[in-house]
This record gives structure tokens, sequence and C-alpha cells, in this order.
């Protein structure tokens, strides 16, 4: 799951420039719609609350992790703000044998800090140092009043012992490829996946081993106790929820205020997640095509003529790829990631429309090819971030790898009959996972339940198409104290771009612990 933020600005200035694809991805998008109560309470503007920092005494250091929890920080100046790097075990079974560095982003709190919010974008394998950046653009400056904002790159992300796998130009080649499905096409898939693990192993070497979503909780306790805080603060939106979920499991006495936005049911399997997300793309195409069907629409008259249209320009990018810009072109996986990006927040959706005209009326692809780039973080030849590697690492080592290549191709078929458009382009194998060094994980990361935990806030979005709204509800059930905000509205998460009804009583728990009413529901358009 890949995040960025403020997508639907970037895209509609890359749609003004011109007058088989994993499903496990996170795109973070933040707009500021009005939105309206229709639960039974509000909230108090978060104007006049006084800050309150937690009051606790600090955890018992796990035993043998003393030099870790204790160490020093040097802060240094990065981009106008500060960077510190964390030293942590490599293997937390084996805290005594190698060690690995971890980047942490601070913006210092504007007024008088009452504690160090941490925060994940997403991913696996976004980079948290981004918030840090844009902090502005993610939350209230109630909140950047009150803490000092920590973005972190996860272990294996960005400057933080990062994957390494392949040179860019071959990197892109494999994410770009497509695939015909005949047993030639299988094997060719096959191929560059071993091509990849094989680059990982050689490139990065053993903390591959290391790189899950538990290893990465741990190392967010590590950072709490450094930093100073008793109980962790925390916000993490979409692959964020589950290291926050993650945390809270392995340490529930030391939850202090977390907001997990665009929850992961990591209780499912890995098909499972692939079927529901594949779905709710499903759906959130066909929420869009509505909202094109209202205007002049490139694709058709009615939702059923856009589907077939959209499936027929799928096949034929994949038999003779449309042109795109620097004599590139675009087939149907680069076509399929341009088409996904949009779908994460429906102020992008216009572009989408001008992309789809373009491809139907002028036969070219230009604006799906950007889209495409912007998803893998590619410019020219390069890539700026070493996202997909990160996704493919993480992923691979919290799955619990099941099923064979027949198993695999049968479970594609029931996709394909359930989501007919997404299910069909994708595919799924764990083909790539079964390869990777360490074999995975033997049990499913969740349900996440931390008994006995302070509240924990989780959010969800009814039209979100990457997170589907019933993994939100699942989340905070399986919590033991879990608290569901419901935004009803389209695209991938809420906090930051639903308005002040989500947004000003998650910053009211954030500064003083008082979590919003269990089922309070917002509505409103971007």
């Amino acid at each position: 799951m890949k995040s960025y933020k403020k997508i639907a600005t970037v895209i509609a200035v890359s749609a003004m420039g011109l007058a088989a694809c994993s499903a496990d991805v996170n795109v973070d998008n933040v707009g500021y719609p009005s939105g309206k109560v229709s639960s039974s309470s509000t909230s108090e503007s978060t104007n006049s609350l006084v800050p309150q920092a937690i009051e606790a005494p600090m955890p018992a250091i796990p035993s043998g992790l003393e030099k870790f929890y204790t160490q020093k920080l040097t802060w240094t100046d990065c981009d106008s703000q500060k960077c510190a790097d964390l030293t942590v075990p490599m293997d937390y079974q084996h805290p005594d044998g190698k060690t690995i560095t971890l980047r942490m982003h601070m913006v210092p709190a504007r007024g008088t800090a009452i504690g160090n919010l941490l925060t994940n974008p997403g991913g696996p394998g976004a980079s948290g140092q981004e918030i840090a950046k844009m902090a502005d653009q993610y939350f209230d400056s109630e909140i950047l009043d009150s803490f000092n904002l920590i973005g972190f790159d996860p272990r294996g992300v960005g400057d933080s012992t990062p994957v390494d796998c392949l040179p860019d130009k071959e990197l892109i080649s494999v994410i770009e490829a497509s695939y015909p499905d005949t047993p030639e096409g299988t094997a060719q898939n096959e191929a560059d996946a071993k091509k990849v693990v094989d680059g990982c192993v050689a490139r990065t070497g053993d903390v591959l081993k290391f790189l899950g979503t538990e290893e990465a909780a741990r190392d967010m306790d590590v950072m709490r106790h450094v930093l100073g805080d008793p109980q962790l603060y925390y916000v993490g939106f979409s692959y964020g929820t589950s290291l926050g979920g993650m945390y809270a499991q392995l340490f529930p006495k030391n939850v202090g205020r977390l907001i997990l936005d665009g929850a992961v049911d990591d209780s499912l399997s890995s098909f499972d997640q692939y079927l529901t997300q594949t779905k709710g793309f499903e759906r959130a195409f066909n929420a869009y095509l509505e909202s094109c069907l209202s205007n002049k629409c490139p694709l058709g008259n009615s939702v059923d003529e856009a589907r077939a249209k959209f499936s027929q320009l799928a096949e034929q990018a994949k038999k003779t790829p449309f042109p795109g810009e620097d004599n590139r072109t675009v087939n149907d996986t680069v076509l399929l990631y341009g088409v996904i990006l949009p779908l994460y927040d429906n102020m992008a959706w216009p572009a989408l429309t001008s992309a789809f005209d373009e491809l139907v009326n002028d036969g070219k692809a230009g604006l799906f090819q950007r889209f495409f780039d912007m998803y893998i973080s590619r410019e020219g030849d390069t890539l700026t971030s070493n996202m997909m590697e990160a996704n493919w690492a993480i992923s691979c080592a919290d799955t619990v790898v099941t099923g064979n290549p027949e198993e695999w191709k049968r479970l594609s078929q029931q996709a394909a009959q359930e989501a007919p458009i997404f299910g069909k382009l994708m595919q799924y194998s764990e083909y790539m996972c079964s390869i990777w060094p360490g074999g995975g994980r033997k049990t499913p990361l969740g349900p996440y339940v931390a008994k006995g935990s302070a509240p924990i806030v989780v959010v969800g979005t009814t039209g979100d198409p990457a997170t589907p709204y019933e993994w939100a509800q699942k989340f905070a059930k399986d919590l033991d104290n879990g608290v569901l905000v419901t935004w009803k509205g389209d695209g991938h998460t809420a906090y930051g771009r639903a308005g002040d009804c989500i947004s000003k009583p998650l910053d009211e728990y954030l500064l003083t612990g008082k979590a919003p009413q269990d089922g309070l529901t917002c509505e409103g358009k971007n």
C-alpha cells in the first residue's frame, strides 16, 4: 500500500500540463471538505482546549535492550528542520548482534510541546519523513503548536537501512512489465520475481529477514522511550494502522493516544485481503463512473458501457501499447496504475476523466503515463524512493505463504469473477513471497486486541477503495478498547480531509486524551 499526500493537487497540475500490479497499495490524500455530524454529539472547538500531556511513569525497559532504550540522540539540521538516527537491533531475538539505524525527522512544536507525535503515512514502504516535510498539510495548527511531530522511515524504507534490489532501469522494467496469460507469461513473471529477490539478497543482505511489521513496532517503542514519552502518541494512515495495531498488541500498557485511519484487517489471509481490496477498487471505479456520467463522459453513456469500454482499452493496451510521452508507450500495466492512482481521492476524478478523454479521442496516454510515474516515484529513468522495493520486502516478511501456482491461478480466476475489471487485470500470486528470505510469518499479524490499553481511535471511510470500510469496523471491534469513527465519503482515509466533524474530535483526543464518541459518523463532500 503506497502513500502520497495532496494527490488531487499534484494530479491537477499534471493534467494542466497537457492543456499486472499489486493490490497492496496505499495512497494518502488530504483535502479539506466541510462536514456535518450525524452522530448525537459534537465536539467543541480545539481552540478552547488546554493541551494536556500524558502523566504516567516511564515503563520498564525490556531486558537486554537497555543500551538501545537509553541512547542519546544527536539532532542535526535537515530541510530547515531536525533529523537524528536511532540505533536498534537488527534482530530483537539477538539484541547483542548486528544493529541498524533508523532516520527520524522532527518538526519542533511551534509552542510548548506536550509530547512527541509519531506518524506513518502508509505503504508499506512510504517515508514518514515526507509527512514532516509537509506537516501543515496533514495536521491543524493546534496539533503542530503542541507536539514535536516525528516522521520516521521504518526499517528498510528511505533513509532507514534501506532495501535495494535492482538498478533503477531494471527495476522500472520489472514494475511496468506486462505478462500474457499463458504458461510463457507465467514463467517470465516468476523469472522477474526471482530476479528481484536475488537482487535484494545481493544488494541488501541479512536485514531482509527482519523487516516485518512486528520488528518495526518494536522500533517504535525504542523511539517512544528515547524521546521521553511515557506512553505513545501516534497517527497511522493505511498500512500505518497495521504498525499501530501491532504496537498496541505488543505494548498495550504503553498506548497513549493512537489514531489509526484507513484500517487494515490483518487477521485476513493474504488472498482475502487482496480480494477485498480489489473489490474496493471496483466499487470506487463505479462511483467514479457515476460522477463521470453526470457530465459528458468519454467512456460512454452508462456504467455498463463505460466499464466495457475501459476493459476494451486495457485489452488493447496489452496487445498494442498506446503512445505516451518522451518516446515511451503505455501498456496495460501502466494504464492500470494510472487509473488506480486518482481513485484514491475523488478530488482527482476530473483529472482521470481528462486522461480518458485524451486516450479515447486522441489515442494517446500521456496523462496515464504521468500518473504511473507519480505512483512509482519515477523521474526519467530513475526512482526517487525505494518504496516499491520496501513494499515487497515488508509485505513478504508479513505474509503467511500458502498454496502453489495452481492454487494461485484458481484464486485469480475467482477474483476475476468477483471483481470483473480489477480482479482480471491484477491477477494473484504469492510466488515472490514464497522464495523471499526468512519465509514470512507462520501466523497472521492480526487480529489486534491490545487488552487493557487506553482507548484507540479507528477511522474508516465508507467509500475507501484501498482499505475498505468493513476493515475499520472489524479492527475497532477486535480491539479491547477500540473507538470507531466513520466518514461517509469517497477516497482513502479521512483525518485531515473530511472537515471539522472528523478533525476536531480527533485533534481533541490527541491534545487531551478525550476519545470521540464510539460510533461518531460524519458526512460531507470534498
